[in-house]
C-alpha cells in the first residue's frame, strides 16, 4: 500500500432540516390562552389585551428568534404589500364578514339553542361605555395583528418548512378556529382562516391578512356598539342566510381571482428563513437563543396576570 496516498475524504454534513413544528406552538399559544381567557373573567378588556400580546405576540417573536430566524422576515412583517393588494384585502375582509356571519347562522340554527346561547360573544361587549370602546378598540386593532403574527405568521410558515402551501394554509386555518373554543362560530372561522392564509401566502406578506381580519372584526364591533346585533339567536328559516352565503362567495371568487392577479408570483417559503446567525444553519429552536429583551416581557407578563388575579380576589370593603 503507498503510505502517501490521499486520505479518503471526510462525507460532507448533511444541511440541516428546515422544519419547524406548529403543533408545539400552537400547544403553548393555546395553554397561555387559557390563561388570559381567566383573566377575561376579571376584566374582559385587560384579559383580552393580555391574551393578545402575551399569548399571541410575544411568543411568536420569541419562537421565530428562538429558532435563530429573524422574527420579522419569518413572521411575513418584511416584506410591504402594494396598495392594490391592500385594497383587495380589504374587500375580502368586508365581504368575508357576511359569508362567515351567514355560516355562523346556519351553524346556530343546527346547533341546540343552549349552546347558542353560552357561545355569544356580544356579552364581551356589555358593560359601561368606555369598556365598551376598549373591547371594540382591542377588538379591530391589536387582535387582528395579534393573532396574524401568531396564525398567518408563526404556525403557517412553520407548516411551510414541511407542507405544501394548500395544506399549510388548511391546517393553520383549523388551528385558528379550534383556538376559538367555539362550536357555533367554528365553520365560520375556519372560511376565515382559510382566506387570510390565502391572502398572507400569495402575498408573502402577513399585512394583507392583517388588513382583512381588521375590516371584518371592525364591522362586527361596530354592528354590536350600534346594537345592530344584540345577541345571537337561531334563525327559522335558513333561506336568507343561504342567499348571502352564495352572493358573499360569489363576491369572493371575484376578488379572489383580481387578488391572484395582483400577486402573480408568491415567493418562495425560503425566502423568509433568514437566519439571525448566518453561521449557524440550524433553526431548532433552543431557549438560549431568546433575546433577553423578550425573556424580561414574559416576565412582565407574567406579573401583570398575577396582578388582574390580586385584583380578583382582593377583599371587598
Amino acid at each position: 500500500m503507498d503510505d502517501h496516498s490521499p486520505e479518503t475524504p471526510a462525507p460532507l454534513r448533511p444541511p440541516a432540516r428546515e422544519r419547524k413544528s406548529a403543533f408545539g406552538f400552537f400547544g403553548s399559544v393555546l395553554l397561555l390562552y387559557a390563561l388570559g381567557g381567566s383573566a377575561q373573567r376579571v376584566s374582559p378588556a385587560l384579559g383580552l389585551a393580555w391574551s393578545e400580546v402575551f399569548a399571541f405576540l410575544l411568543p411568536s417573536f420569541a419562537a421565530a428568534a428562538g429558532s435563530n430566524l429573524r422574527p420579522a422576515a419569518f413572521l411575513g412583517l418584511a416584506r410591504r404589500p402594494t396598495g392594490p393588494q391592500l385594497a383587495l384585502a380589504l374587500a375580502c375582509g368586508a365581504v368575508g364578514f357576511f359569508a362567515a356571519g351567514s355560516l355562523a347562522t346556519l351553524t346556530a340554527a343546527a346547533l341546540p339553542a343552549s349552546w347558542v346561547e353560552l357561545f355569544d360573544l356580544t356579552r364581551l361587549f356589555r358593560g359601561d361605555p368606555l369598556q365598551r370602546a376598549a373591547m371594540a378598540v382591542l377588538a379591530a386593532v391589536l387582535a387582528p395583528f395579534a393573532e396574524e403574527v401568531a396564525f398567518r405568521g408563526y404556525v403557517q410558515g412553520a407548516l411551510l418548512t414541511t407542507r405544501r402551501p394548500g395544506a399549510a394554509i388548511a391546517w393553520s386555518a383549523l388551528l385558528f378556529a379550534a383556538m376559538h373554543v367555539d362550536p357555533i362560530r367554528f365553520p365560520a372561522v375556519l372560511l376565515l382562516g382559510i382566506l387570510f392564509g390565502w391572502l398572507s401566502w400569495r402575498a408573502g406578506t402577513i399585512w394583507p391578512a392583517v388588513a382583512a381580519h381588521a375590516t371584518n372584526n371592525a364591522i362586527g364591533s361596530a354592528l354590536v356598539l350600534l346594537g345592530a346585533q344584540e345577541g345571537r339567536t337561531r334563525v327559522e328559516d335558513p333561506r336568507p342566510a343561504l342567499a348571502v352565503l352564495a352572493v358573499a362567495a360569489a363576491i369572493l371568487a371575484l376578488l379572489a381571482s383580481a387578488y391572484r392577479a395582483a400577486s402573480p408570483a408568491p415567493p418562495t417559503p425560503e425566502a423568509s428563513r433568514l437566519r439571525r446567525d448566518p453561521a449557524d444553519p440550524s433553526i431548532r429552536f433552543r431557549w438560549h437563543h431568546i433575546p433577553a429583551p423578550y425573556l424580561a416581557a414574559g416576565a412582565l407578563g407574567l406579573a401583570l396576570l398575577l396582578g388582574i388575579g390580586a385584583f380578583a380576589v382582593r377583599p371587598t370593603p
